[in-house]
């Protein structure tokens, strides 16, 4: 099974109550499903891509994400999945690069 990583390259801010959020998937991989999870709850939030995938050079743009910790998993188009653990969200306008290096990395 093919392991992802998903890579975070973050812009600096302060810390707000509502954080927003690019994805670029710069990898040669479609996802299919992008989850968030507050590390305190035992399920995944809806998936945030809806019917959509996030295809190679596309970006996926979030707002509105309440500042918390967050588990964040990631299914490509095989149902391979990463889960990444402990993701701080409490800064605005984060940019998060997956390439096809950072997916390769991806241990579970």
């Amino acid at each position: 099974m093919t392991k992802y990583f998903l890579f975070a390259t973050l812009a600096l801010a302060a810390c707000s109550t509502d954080s927003s959020l690019t994805i670029n998937n710069e990898s040669s991989y479609t996802i299919t499903e992008i989850n968030l999870s507050p590390i305190d709850h035992v399920s995944w939030g809806s998936d945030l891509l809806g019917s959509n995938v996030l295809a190679p050079g596309d970006a996926l743009e979030l707002s509105g994400i309440s500042c918390n910790t967050y588990d964040i998993r990631v299914v490509d188009n095989t149902n391979a999945e990463c889960i990444l653990d402990s993701v701080d969200l409490c800064i605005d306008n984060a940019i998060w690069h997956i390439t096809n290096a950072e997916l390769a990395a991806c241990a579970f």
